[in-house]
């Protein structure tokens, strides 16, 4: 009995969990393999650890991620009613992955004992792999002859590039409270600087409009002037010293003119294909991540280049069909209605919403040209959204107005904050 005491002690300890996620989340740009075992590893461990004493924390999981778990319900819905189900169904355990980083991550801030250092674990372990994988990449610029810069289990380089911007403004979210992750200026400011220069070397353009524009809306609504007039400046220096290097200069300089060169104009005759695909299976769609199949290809008349919808809801119309697209949705506008119902006007309070906007806007405008979702970017995307509902949840407030809360009745965010403030 005392041996069994033991072991479950011991694995329900948070410094067993928070080692397993440490390793999960730095192995989320640097090793697929690694990824998946520690990311099923720490649900169980937080999993476990629920079972143990921590069933209210159960239920505030549950309640907060709906609308990532609805989600995951529509995946699998369209999964089993594709033409290509193997496959789809392949993609489905994507959105799996998804929904199980939400509970890690949202268990993660709710039970730890100093949330502050679980999230500088979560930022160091997050920038070392990052760096990790980028020295990878650079090896295969370098010696191999690689034109931009893919990061390991990223994908192509677009999927590196909305995965890097996506680390670029948690990191500059830190700069809005400093002492909130408890790092050193110095590791921000290298951090940053090596998430932007990779993300210059993926010569994804899209990314040249969205990040700056989010970063900016970010520090405006944070109002940190000093930050903004430094971004500004550093955003200047470093495109005059990109403007001597011929090619990266054409980059920028082709920003302003995308249909230039043929390459988004390319792009319309994959949006007809998910449409004709959304035509076809207006509900559900094909199948998650069924976009590249070569059956597909020749039933929907794809152009051979196209492996994904190159636009965020177009892709989702065509794999995941209206109900997809509707669910997904559901996730942003719940988000920004939990965080922008908040009257709190904590120091805590006042990150939510300029990472929240940041966030979005960044989604949004380069899914103009992306697809914007799945791999490891969508389990840094419930990082992130876990990160901000968790801290938005803990703050104390006032109740919503009640002209505004019978808009969110039987909602997500009307039935949690009434189960909340009746609980107290």
């Amino acid at each position: 009995m005392e041996k069994k005491d033991t072991v479950l002690s011991a694995l329900t300890d948070e410094r067993v969990f928070l080692a397993s996620l440490a390793v999960f989340v730095f192995n989320l740009p640097f090793s697929e393999a690694l990824k998946e075992i520690f990311l099923v590893l720490s649900l169980l461990l937080l999993l476990l650890r629920l079972a143990v004493g921590s069933a209210s924390v159960a239920g505030k999981i549950f309640l907060l991620g709906l609308p990532v778990l609805l989600f995951s319900a529509v995946s699998l819905l369209s999964a089993l009613n594709s033409i290509d189900r193997l496959q789809a169904l392949r993609g489905f355990w994507g959105d799996l992955e998804t929904l199980m980083a939400w509970v890690v991550f949202s268990g993660a801030f709710f039970l730890a004992s100093n949330r502050t250092k679980t999230l500088k674990l979560l930022l160091l372990s997050l920038v070392s792999g990052m760096v990790a994988g980028g020295l990878v990449g650079l090896f295969q610029m370098i010696f191999r002859g690689a034109p931009v810069l893919g990061i390991m289990n990223l994908g192509d380089k677009n999927s590196t590039a909305q995965f890097l911007s996506a680390v670029f403004l948690l990191l500059l979210s830190t700069f809005l409270i400093p002492f909130r992750a408890g790092l050193r200026l110095p590791f921000l400011l290298f951090s940053l600087f090596a998430t932007s220069g990779l993300l210059v070397l993926t010569h994804s353009r899209s990314f040249l409009i969205s990040l700056p524009a989010a970063s900016f809306a970010m520090l405006i609504l944070g109002r940190q002037w000093k930050a903004l007039g430094i971004t500004a400046s550093a955003m200047g220096i470093a495109g005059g010293v990109l403007a001597f290097f011929p090619g990266l200069r054409w980059e920028m300089t082709s920003v302003i003119h995308p249909t230039g060169d043929g390459s988004f104009e390319s792009r319309y005759l994959t949006w007809q294909g998910a449409l004709r695909m959304f035509h076809a299976h207006p509900l559900l769609g094909i199948g998650p991540d069924t976009f590249q199949m070569k059956n597909i290809h020749a039933l929907y008349r794809l152009p051979d280049y196209a492996s994904h919808g190159h636009n965020i809801f177009f892709n989702m119309l065509g794999e995941y069909g209206l109900l997809g697209v509707l669910s997904f949705l559901l996730i942003l506008i719940l988000w920004l209605a939990r965080v922008f119902l908040d009257e709190s006007g904590s120091p805590s309070g006042r990150v939510l919403k300029p990472l929240t906007v940041a966030f979005i806007l960044n989604l949004l405008m380069a899914g103009v040209a992306h697809p914007m979702w799945g791999g490891s970017f969508s389990l840094l995307f419930m990082m992130i959204m876990a990160l901000v509902l968790v801290e938005e949840d803990s703050l104390e407030r006032t109740p919503l107005h009640p002209g505004i809360d019978p808009l969110l009745a039987g909602g997500y965010a009307g039935f949690w904050n009434r189960f909340r403030y009746k609980s107290r």
